[in-house]
């Protein structure tokens, strides 16, 4: 069986750092290095029009899935929805749309504390067992309210019944959160900055996985968000 190659970056609205539309970005960024499966994080989709991820799936032969973390409007009614997002290659054998990571969830109204935090997980047909790889994005600004929902993102996972392999945006470095008694694997094994684009100095961006897989990861040098993207392989 051959490698997986796993493409992550949190997208920013579909913006650069410097607002621009970056669409054409993350399509370059996907043929140059021809992931399995692409994590993507602050997905904003509008009702009712051209949808991006469905556009880049069809140009680039994946499956999608986005099920909104939350969805915004007015009184008129929802006008989009806003969260994880997952493209993949391999077969799909379930999916666990959404895992709150924050609870209670709360009513949004725009603030990033009324933000509902999720996972959004899909198992692959991947190796004998099948594989979970998922997507997330955590607080930046409430670190009571970020060290819950790794809390319950850890207990999420450990309850999987086949490995994980989970990308996301933390908002914080591993070294915070990610346990040292070899239950979870860390890729990059040593911390990278990929945060901000414009002088990275946060390691922030990474991948958590089952001890069981071999993982390896980097940040790519690649503009065209406020955050660096990440590439991780997950060896068979």
């Amino acid at each position: 069986m051959p490698d997986t190659r796993i493409l992550h970056w949190n997208i920013h609205s579909w913006r650069d750092d410097a607002g621009a539309p970056n669409v054409d970005a993350v399509g370059a960024l996907i043929a140059e290095t021809e992931p399995d499966v692409v994590s993507l994080v602050e997905v904003d989709e509008a009702w009712g029009g051209a949808s991006v991820l469905a556009s880049l799936a069809e140009r680039f032969g994946f499956a999608w899935v986005f099920p909104p973390t939350v969805h915004h409007g007015d009184s008129a009614g929802p006008q989009g929805g806003y969260g994880n997002a997952l493209l993949v290659r391999a077969p799909i054998r379930a999916v666990q749309q959404q895992w709150q990571l924050r609870w209670p969830p709360r009513l949004y109204d725009g603030s990033e504390s009324s933000e509902a935090r999720t996972v959004v997980l899909v198992k692959l047909a991947v190796g004998a067992a099948g594989l979970w790889v998922g997507s997330t994005h955590l607080p930046r600004r409430s670190a009571p309210a970020r060290a819950a929902a790794l809390d319950r993102l850890l207990t999420l996972v450990r309850g999987l019944d086949t490995p994980f392999l989970v990308c996301g945006d933390f908002n914080t470095p591993a070294s915070s959160w990610v346990p040292d008694d070899g239950s979870v694997r860390l890729a990059p094994s040593s911390p990278q900055p990929s945060y901000p684009t414009s002088s990275p100095s946060e390691p922030i961006d990474y991948v958590v996985a089952s001890p069981s897989l071999t993982v390896r990861a980097e940040i790519l040098d690649h503009s065209g968000s406020d955050h660096l993207p990440l590439l991780a392989t997950l060896a068979p």
